[in-house]
This record gives structure tokens, sequence and C-alpha cells, in this order.
């Protein structure tokens, strides 16, 4: 496989839609992004970082290295503090895409970029 451009990653329950909260993740659908190719790659198992009201900053973090070579992060919802996190961590939080199809969504989204 060639070298893709850039990952993307998809908060989705079962690989057809992004509807997951960011909080709600047990893994992380990573998409590698080739040119105008749009090929899933892997699963990404993760702890859920929303503990019932409050964050987990451990799991938080935790999640973040996880999705460290990701240039993005499509997801259903995310809380004003770990959309920050992930800005500063050099990956953008992408919630305009809620109950999208992970592709095609990917694929409008580079579209306007």
């Amino acid at each position: 496989m060639t070298a893709p451009d850039f990952l993307v990653a998809v908060a989705t329950k079962n690989g057809q839609q992004i509807d997951l909260h960011f909080g709600h993740v047990d893994a992380f659908a990573i998409y590698a992004l080739c040119g105008k190719n749009i090929t899933f790659l892997e699963n990404r198992a993760v702890e859920h970082y929303c503990q019932g009201g409050h964050g987990d900053e451990d799991k938080r973090e935790a999640i973040l290295r996880a999705l460290a070579d990701c240039r993005a992060a499509f997801l259903a919802r995310v809380g004003d503090g770990p959309a920050k996190r992930l800005r500063d961590g050099g990956i953008e939080p992408v919630t305009d895409y809620p109950y999208g199809a992970p592709v095609a969504s990917i694929a409008e989204w580079l579209v306007i970029k």
C-alpha cells in the first residue's frame, strides 16, 4: 500500500454512520486518504472518555495519543474541552456530518477544505 497523504478518524458504532460522541467511542475507524481514494485502514480501540457527566483526563489523553497521526476526527458531537485538545494536537474535530456515511462525509469535507 502506498503511504497515505493523511489519516482521519471516524467515531462510529458499526462503520455505517458517524454516530458517536467523542466521549462514548470504544474504537475509532481510521481511514487513509491517498489522492482522491478514501480507504478504511483499521479500527483503533480506546476507552470511554465520558464518565457520566465529566471526563476522565487520563483517558482523554490516551485517545489523543491514539489519534496523533490523524489530521481530523469525524464525530457526531464533541464537547468544547475535548475539541480544543484535539485542535491543540493538530487534529481537526469535524462535527458537520452527524449520521452521515463515513466515506461520503470525508469526500464532501475534502471538497470544502
